[in-house]
């Protein structure tokens, strides 16, 4: 057996002795002499093999991303209803359409706007597929007032027309700016600002907040397909992939 396996091999044996040291000073097993020598194990074969604590770090991180990634997946099956199945929120694409994707953004948000036209066109090109839209203002008080003014639109029937303007514009949103694309669009500015204040806008607002908290999204954009969760931005053709792949899992099913 090569040196650096055995010393390894030692190395783990020796923590797994030490991460039951304190459990052994109630129960004497271990003598002074007997823990010094352990200890001792340890520091030589890191001296000797540095290279091991690389290895035990490199392990340990495969180990927390695992982690995390089984824990997203039972977060998103846990919350599945509220992803996917909320009469309230926004969609590109038919209301039916059986393939779901979810997106989280926020429209300051430069890799959101840069994904926006490959979401539309994918939309377009398969009827089947939808986008649920969660507004997740994360980049100041600028982008949370134009969440709210585009949740508002949906009072008017006016949330597609509205959240695509958003999302083709030029330069840094705010509510003025906002309010101008409203007025572009010629819709009630006046109503569209009393219910971006209102309780329906608020709870949607919190939810989204809770579920990207539950979920553990860190940022915008995260797209959500399936079982899978995608942060950062995609493009037309790894969306053509999700889609097709979705489509022939529901094939599968049947």
């Amino acid at each position: 057996m090569p040196r650096s396996r055995l010393c390894a091999l030692c190395l783990g044996a020796a923590l797994t002795v030490l991460s039951a040291l304190p459990a052994a000073a109630a129960d004497p097993a271990l003598s002074a002499a007997q823990e010094q020598a352990v200890r001792d194990l340890v520091r030589r074969a890191l001296v000797e093999n540095p290279e091991i604590l690389a290895e035990a770090m490199e392990a340990l991180k495969a180990k927390r991303i695992a982690y995390q990634q089984q824990a997203q997946l039972q977060a998103i099956r846990t919350h599945a209803a509220d992803l996917t199945g909320r009469a309230d929120d926004p969609v590109i694409g038919g209301k039916d359409a059986p393939i779901v994707i979810v997106e989280f953004f926020d429209y300051n948000c430069g890799y959101c706007r840069a994904a926006y036209p490959d979401i539309a066109a994918a939309i377009k090109a398969n009827p089947d597929a939808r986008v649920v839209i969660k507004d997740l203002p994360v980049l100041g008080e600028a982008s949370l007032a134009v969440s709210r003014l585009a949740l508002a639109a949906r009072a008017q029937g006016r949330y597609t027309d509205f959240h695509a303007a958003l999302m083709t514009f030029k330069g840094r949103l705010d509510e003025a700016s906002a309010l101008e694309v409203a007025k572009g669009l010629k819709l009630d500015v006046k109503r569209l600002k009393a219910d971006a204040q209102g309780k329906a806008v608020e709870e949607t607002i919190a939810r989204n907040h809770l579920l990207a908290g539950a979920l553990d999204i860190s940022g915008t954009p995260t797209f959500i397909i399936g079982e899978t969760l995608i942060p950062g931005r995609i493009d037309g053709e790894m969306l053509a992939s999700a889609i097709s792949e979705r489509r022939d899992a529901a094939k599968a099913k049947k």
